[in-house]
């Protein structure tokens, strides 16, 4: 499943949005705040990037909030154990799927 980094700074509206959104859609991501974070900022300036919100996905980069777009890059979500509680991430765009909680082990059905 590909990981999905978010380069934000504290003072962004629009980071602020973007976090929203990935935590409403259960999508698991590293937040990088680039106003503190020196190899983030290294690491946007070595892709090219110059604007905040954006996100890694994979290979790909979208800079800006395309919710359009970061839905059809990302391919989990993150579902939680109705048992434990425990979270993970499950594979999205494949249908109803069994999935088997790895802490307590129980097995239940997510889309």
């Amino acid at each position: 499943m590909k990981d999905v980094t978010l380069f934000t700074t504290q003072t962004c509206p629009h980071c602020k949005t973007a976090k929203a959104f990935l935590r409403q859609n259960h999508i698991q991501f590293v937040e990088k705040d680039v106003n503190v974070d020196v190899a983030a900022q290294e690491e946007m300036a070595r892709r090219g990037i110059r604007g905040v919100p954006t996100f890694i996905i994979g290979d790909d980069a979208v800079i800006g909030l395309d919710q359009a777009k970061v839905l059809e890059l990302v391919d989990h979500r993150v579902v939680t154990c109705p048992n434990c509680q425990t979270r993970m991430r499950a594979p999205s765009n494949k249908g109803k799927i069994t999935i088997r909680c790895p802490k307590c082990k129980t097995s239940f059905e997510t889309k």
